[in-house]
Formats: structure tokens, C-alpha cells, sequence
């Protein structure tokens, strides 16, 4: 008898474990839902943001598809500059507004922190500060209304703001932030209502300024990449069209003194040409497990050609 209660006793500690492990998968599944719903939306986000960074020239190629697809909210800059030659758009003046170097500072550390646009190269942030103009409201008015169309992203100077949403209030900002953003990158209406809490100074762009910068430097860089890939032997054989849907794909890197781009022994699957800086190439030793240097490369050079050949 005592070796039937052993094995009934067992049969219910294994009972109840059974039961802990499906309470204990029920609460995984459930978290690894819960992480799916947020790579979604990250996923979403990081769509929003390649289509405002990625070069103005794919949306020239795609130029009539873009022309549909133009209220679709994840639209990013819309195709309203019309000069979408380079030669052109090189010689497009655009407007300066003086400021005192610590309204520059100001407006460039609130573009710097805000999450669409910290991102933005140096130069660009640099032209767009330049382009700023100053804005000013009396307390109590409405700088943004939720549901009409937008076309000045604002930067806060002094003064306060209370930002609400359906009647609800969401927050309220001071100086150094940056609000309104989303009209000039997406086609969208205003999500949110600002209004003035105080007497506030502002500093705003409006969206075709903005596109001319992004849209100038699209195509720059699409030039330069264009010209880097063409001094590559193993794709001089290939036709402009492809070699312009290369440059097109290519993203802008950055790695910082004394880092590893390339591992030797490690899986390949990037190509990269160096717009700036200089890097050293080394093979590993096998009698040592010394690094023996091979040489040097510098702007225009490039390695990891074979990877896209697999």
C-alpha cells in the first residue's frame, strides 16, 4: 500500500507541474504577444522613418506611383517640388532668416532630440535652421488645429503650450521642442490641437522648404553614389538603370575610431564604398594571432564586393 501511495503522491506533484507549466506557457504566450503588437508598431515607426530618410530620387522613379498613393498616410515626403533635376534644385535659392547663436543652438538641439528627426545629417539640420523664420502668438490662441491641413512644422522658443486631442489634454511644452512635425513629413492632417498657454516665440518651416533641402540632398547623394559605383570594376558591365537602383538602396553608415566593420571568418552579406574617413585592412596571422596589416583605404575606395555576388 505504501508503494501506491508513493505513486499517487507522484502522480499528483507531476499533476500539478503539468498544470504550473500551462499556467506558466499560458503567461508566455500571452508576453509574446504582447512583444509582437510592439514589434508591429516599432516596425511601422521604422517604416514611417526609412520613407523620409531613404533618397528623394526613388520617389522620382516611382513618381506616378506616389501620385496614387498620395493620401495614404504612411506617405512620406510628398513629390510637391517640381524641380527634381539636380542642376536645378542646386540652383534653387532658399530663404535665410538671421538669429543669434543660441536660437540656432536652440532649434538645433530640438531637432536633435526629436525622434523624426534627429536622425537628419548635419548639413540638412544646418540649411533647415537657416530657413526658420520667427512666429509669434498672443496667450490663448490656437497655433494647430486637430483635423485641418498642415504644412509648418514649429520649433518652441519661449513661452508654453498645452497640446490636447479630442478635447483631452495630452501634455503641455516649453522652449527646445519641436511640434507639428508630422505635416511636413507625412500628408496627414494635424493629429493633435496646440494652444498658447503664454506669449510664445517660435520658429517654423513650411513643408516645400523642407522637401527642397531633403529632396536637393536625395539627389546629391544619389550623384555621388552613382559615381562611386561606377568606379567599382565588378559593376562597370551594368547599365545606368541598374546602377541607379543600386544607388537607391544604399544606406549611409557611420562606425566610429578603432571599430570593427568586418570580421575575417565572419558571414558577408554587405558591400560598402567609403564616402569619408579612412579605414585599415588586416589578415589574421595563424602562427601568432597577430592582425598583419595589408593596407589602407580612404574615400571612394571599397571592399565587400563579393558578398553580393553570395
Amino acid at each position: 500500500m505504501g508503494t501506491l501511495r508513493d505513486l499517487q503522491y507522484a502522480l499528483q506533484e507531476k499533476i500539478e507541474e503539468l498544470r504550473q507549466r500551462d499556467a506558466l506557457i499560458d503567461e508566455l504566450e500571452l508576453e509574446l504577444d504582447q512583444k509582437d503588437e510592439l514589434i508591429q508598431k516599432l516596425q511601422n515607426e521604422l517604416d514611417k522613418y526609412r520613407s523620409v530618410i531613404k533618397p528623394a530620387t526613388q520617389q522620382v522613379h516611382k513618381a506616378s506611383a506616389l501620385q496614387e498613393q498620395h493620401r495614404t498616410k504612411r506617405q512620406a515626403i510628398s513629390g510637391e517640388p517640381t524641380a527634381f533635376d539636380i542642376h536645378e534644385l542646386s540652383h534653387v535659392t532658399l530663404p535665410f532668416y538671421p538669429k543669434s547663436p543660441q536660437s540656432k543652438d536652440l532649434i538645433k538641439e530640438a531637432i536633435l532630440d526629436n525622434d523624426f528627426m534627429k536622425n537628419l545629417e548635419l548639413s540638412q539640420i544646418q540649411e533647415i535652421v537657416d530657413c526658420m523664420y520667427p512666429v509669434e502668438y498672443a496667450t490663448d490662441s490656437c497655433i494647430i488645429k486637430e483635423g485641418d491641413v498642415g504644412s509648418l512644422v514649429y520649433v518652441m522658443e519661449d513661452g508654453k503650450v498645452e497640446v490636447t486631442k479630442e478635447s483631452m489634454k495630452l501634455c503641455t511644452m516649453g522652449p527646445g521642442k519641436v511640434f507639428g512635425e508630422l505635416a511636413i513629413l507625412y500628408n496627414c492632417t494635424r493629429t493633435a490641437t496646440v494652444k498658447t498657454l503664454t506669449n510664445v516665440k517660435l520658429w517654423a518651416i513650411d513643408r516645400q522648404c523642407f522637401q527642397t533641402i531633403m529632396m536637393r540632398t536625395g539627389l546629391i547623394k544619389h550623384a555621388e553614389y552613382m559615381e562611386f559605383l561606377k568606379s567599382v570594376p565588378t559593376f562597370q558591365g551594368l547599365s545606368e538603370e541598374i546602377l541607379s537602383k543600386l544607388a537607391d538602396v544604399m544606406e549611409e553608415t557611420h562606425y566610429g575610431d578603432g571599430e570593427f566593420i568586418i570580421r575575417q571568418g565572419a558571414r558577408g552579406d554587405t558591400f560598402f564604398i567609403i564616402s569619408k574617413g579612412k579605414v585599415n585592412v588586416t589578415r589574421e596571422d595563424s602562427s601568432n594571432d597577430m592582425p598583419v596589416y595589408l593596407r589602407g583605404l580612404g574615400k571612394g575606395d571599397w571592399f565587400g564586393e563579393k558578398a553580393l555576388q553570395g
